[in-house]
């Protein structure tokens, strides 16, 4: 059995996968293996993984799915079919450092980690920018990225932790049914998880008709039929609350501005009218306002906060239609 299982999800990315298992074949680290699973790409990404399985027999193996089933499930296949004590994600279009595996197998060996949360660096066409996560409890509740981490695989199996159906934002599902879990988890400075940020990608392309937060609704709806959040702790309740809170003010933000005050206005009030019936007791969470919450990175904690607060007051829709024209 090998200690490291290394998943990746492969849909229409041959203009990048080579790169991706290039990074993945030139490793510090010895004891793993690489599971790729096509998710019925349509473009030549399979005779790629055919080349590079013929040329690393002993390392990569590969699988194809049936049917097309998205990022989250092509993943809980991979998981199904791995030997490893450990598991990594890493998207297709992404690539890693020769050190990566060997450094979080390194920190989860110093403790009883249950998952080791690192950083990443952002290429955006060659231009490199390095994203450390921050040492707190957010960075495993609002961290809604399933990459860039190593996960215990028994303790993913033992608790059901699991990706969503719906195929879009399926690591905001997965992070909160992580939290949920109560992980042993380890926060380490170091950014060998290179995120490219690809612009013909789905997520890569904003539009200002993308719909983003009917899938947080979607998302939401999935994850409180399996999950009874009422009977977590209050604190643990209020820190799903406010995951809702935080992904929803960010698809107001990022899809809303420059689409003009009827856009807005439709998002707006479909959130509004969604998290009075989710969250009634919304403007108690005591995790929204200004430079709150401690831990969390101050661009959330400013956009968060100040939609938040000014939420509270029945004041938030005039700043969103002002975002909405720019």
């Amino acid at each position: 059995m090998v200690k490291v299982s290394v998943i990746i999800p492969i849909y229409n990315v041959e203009k990048y996968l080579k790169r991706c298992l290039q990074s993945v074949v030139r490793q510090t680290y010895v004891d793993y293996e690489v599971i790729c699973v096509n998710d019925c790409s349509p473009d030549n990404s399979q005779f790629i993984i055919d080349e590079y399985e013929k040329r690393y027999p002993q390392l990569i193996k590969s699988y194809i799915n049936e049917e097309n089933l998205g990022l989250g499930k092509t993943r809980e296949v991979g998981i199904n079919n791995s030997n490893g004590q450990y598991l990594m994600f890493i998207d297709s279009d992404d690539y890693i450092a020769p050190d990566y595996i060997e450094t979080y197998y390194n920190a989860m060996q110093k403790g009883k980690y249950d998952v080791v949360i690192g950083g990443y660096t952002r290429d955006l066409e060659g231009k490199l920018k390095k994203h450390f996560a921050k040492h707190s409890i957010w960075s495993l509740a609002t961290y809604p990225i399933a990459c860039a981490k190593m996960y215990r695989k028994e303790f993913l199996l033992k608790n059901q932790v699991k990706f969503s159906t719906i195929r879009c934002g399926e690591d905001i599902y997965f992070s909160m049914a992580l939290y949920c879990a109560n992980p042993q988890y380890k926060v380490i400075d170091y950014c060998g998880y290179h995120y490219y940020y690809n612009r013909e990608s789905i997520t890569g392309s904003m539009n200002y008709e993308k719909n983003h937060e009917k899938f947080i609704v979607s998302i939401f709806n999935e994850f409180m039929e399996n999950y009874d959040i009422y009977n977590l702790k209050m604190k643990d309740r209020k820190v799903i609350e406010y995951v809702y809170i935080a992904n929803m003010v960010n698809a107001l933000i990022t899809y809303g501005h420059g689409g003009g005050i009827r856009r807005m206005k439709e998002k707006y009030e479909y959130w509004i009218k969604d998290m009075k019936k989710r969250f009634p007791q919304y403007r108690k969470n005591p995790y929204v306002g200004i430079l709150k919450p401690k831990g969390q990175t101050w661009k959330i904690k400013l956009g968060v906060g100040l939609i938040g607060d000014l939420e509270k007051i029945h004041c938030a829709k005039p700043l969103l239609y002002i975002i909405s024209l720019v």
